[in-house]
């Protein structure tokens, strides 16, 4: 049995799957922080298919770029499970894992998620989730003003991108809202997809994908 946890967003969730078939999967999107419901989630979800942490054979986290809190607890936990079962651990991009939903279409995907601060998170990839440009952060307007082509927009960022798309007449096709919403069992798709990302990683190197200072570190900067 295979565990997915995504927490790099407001919302999470949590899948599990067996001989290739999913059998649980669940989001949350909850007030309280990750902390205080990951780790009850994954009971549950243990629990409600009787099954047990033994039963485990690898863990898959989705490592960033997005909510630094999140990110924390999610890698942290990953690694524990991992550690303590001395199980290998995967781990993808949540770009990736966003941009899952708008594959097989035949165009290329720009996906972005909304970074705070009047920023996104963006990467364009091809039809087949091959990365074009690799994961960055910009403002929404210079995001907007880049060449890149006909694409499919996705991402949590995406409703907020539409209409600077438009004013710079970019030609872009906005996936459904409802496909918008990741969810950890498509960590497993991706590591079909993309067999050479399909690595355990070093539990003691692999640390999560930010992009830029946490906004704690910002306002310290500033004030020195």
């Amino acid at each position: 049995m295979n565990l997915a946890i995504d927490s790099s967003q407001s919302s999470g969730s949590i899948a599990l799957q067996t001989e290739g078939r999913i059998i649980y999967s669940a989001n949350f999107d909850i007030k309280i922080t990750h902390s205080e419901t990951l780790m009850p989630a994954i009971d549950h979800a243990l629990s409600f298919c009787g099954a047990s942490q033994n039963d485990l054979k690898a863990v898959y986290i989705c490592n960033g770029p997005g909510s630094f809190t999140g990110l924390r607890i999610g890698l942290a936990t990953a690694k524990g499970i991992a550690f303590g079962l001395q199980l290998p651990l995967y781990a993808y991009s949540s770009l990736q894992l966003c941009a899952l939903s708008a594959t097989g279409l035949g165009k290329n995907i720009l996906c972005c998620i909304d970074a705070k601060m009047k920023e996104v998170y963006f990467a364009l990839y091809s039809p087949t989730l091959e990365e074009i440009i690799p994961p960055q952060i910009l403002k929404p307007e210079n995001l907007a003003t880049q060449e890149l082509g006909e694409f499919i927009l996705c991402g949590s960022a995406a409703l907020m991108m539409q209409p600077l798309l438009i004013a710079q007449d970019r030609h872009f096709h906005p996936l459904n809202n409802l496909l918008n919403i990741p969810n950890a069992a498509g960590l497993f798709a991706l590591g079909e997809m993309l067999p050479h990302l399909h690595t355990p990683q070093n539990l003691a190197e692999l640390e999560p994908l930010y992009l830029r200072e946490s906004t704690a570190q910002i306002k310290l900067n500033s004030q020195r």
